[in-house]
């Protein structure tokens, strides 16, 4: 099979090492927007790779070489990929796909379980649970909620709440659920992109903090209120929930005391550079996986 299929295969590894590192170079929107693209193609790129390897090395076992009986100098001539190889892969595949499965499932479980929260009296779209516990987190879907304990609220002065209520209005206005759930399902085709799911919260819990400081018109105040609310409990909300106390508080409230983050060009180019260059791949893999198919019918 043509080298474009096993260089897909060593893509995730390579944005999955490189994407972190250039995407803390770029301002948060824009950086959970490219680690999104990051882990879609790579994701992509696993499955894409493992199926074209798979029908290689499959499709030249006895059985299917007997019934579509293709011309043997073609097939020949094609480039060999061991039936092994093509098992593993297989085997590979049916894992990935297998855990993917699963991953849907429990998501679609846990949000299922909080749907009586939803029904909740609210104000607006904000729900105050009876709860000594700090805790505050995004409630996706419909109808879209932010959940805040009596806990929080005590914890934090007035002017901080209002830093609190626009993060998690962030969070539902730029439907960060959508991402939070491709980083979490591309890491369960492929384990070697946690560690890109894990860039993906911190930036989307950044791009909130950052729409959160211009809401108030205070840096300050938006480092405060992330500061308190850390020190008062450690909450963290359901596991599918966006929440405030999530992904590395203390990184997060020193960038907040900073200035406001701006995108480096050159970071931004080599990560598009990336996520071009497996999408050129992917087209080549399935030109020769069409090509493989066209032997095997001829």
């Amino acid at each position: 099979m043509y080298l474009t299929v096993y260089l897909l295969l060593l893509a995730p590894a390579v944005l999955a090492a490189v994407g972190p590192r250039l995407t803390r170079q770029l301002a948060p929107a824009a950086a959970a927007r490219m680690l999104a693209a990051i882990s879609a193609v790579a994701a992509l790129s696993t499955v894409w790779g493992l199926l074209v390897l798979a029908a290689g090395g499959l499709g030249r076992i006895g059985e299917v070489i007997a019934y579509t009986r293709p011309d043997p100098a073609a097939l020949a001539a094609a480039d060999p990929v061991p039936r092994t190889l093509g098992v593993l892969a297989a085997a590979l595949l049916s894992c990935g796909l297998s855990r993917l499965a699963r991953t849907v499932w429990r998501r679609r479980r846990e949000m299922r379980a909080l749907a009586g929260l939803r029904r909740l009296p609210a104000a607006g779209d904000l729900i105050v649970l009876a709860d000594d516990q700090p805790d505050a987190y995004a409630l996706p879907g419909r109808p879209r909620r932010i959940v805040v304990t009596s806990g929080m609220l005590r914890a934090l002065p007035v002017d901080e709440r209002a830093v609190l209520l626009a993060h998690e209005h962030a969070h539902l206005a730029h439907r960060h659920h959508h991402y939070a759930a491709l980083g979490e399902m591309a890491s369960a085709l492929n384990p070697i992109l946690r560690r890109l799911r894990g860039e993906l919260g911190f930036a989307l819990e950044r791009w909130a903090d950052e729409d959160a400081a211009h809401a108030v018109a205070s840096r300050p105040l938006a480092a405060r209120s992330l500061a308190r609310a850390a020190l008062a409990g450690t909450g963290r909300g359901p596991a599918t929930a966006l929440a405030y106390l999530r992904h590395q508080v203390t990184e997060r409230v020193r960038a907040l005391q900073g200035a406001r983050p701006e995108s480096r060009r050159s970071a931004a180019l080599l990560a598009a550079s990336l996520v071009t260059a497996t999408a050129l791949a992917l087209a080549d893999a399935t030109s020769a996986l069409g090509r493989f198919l066209e032997i095997l019918h001829p």
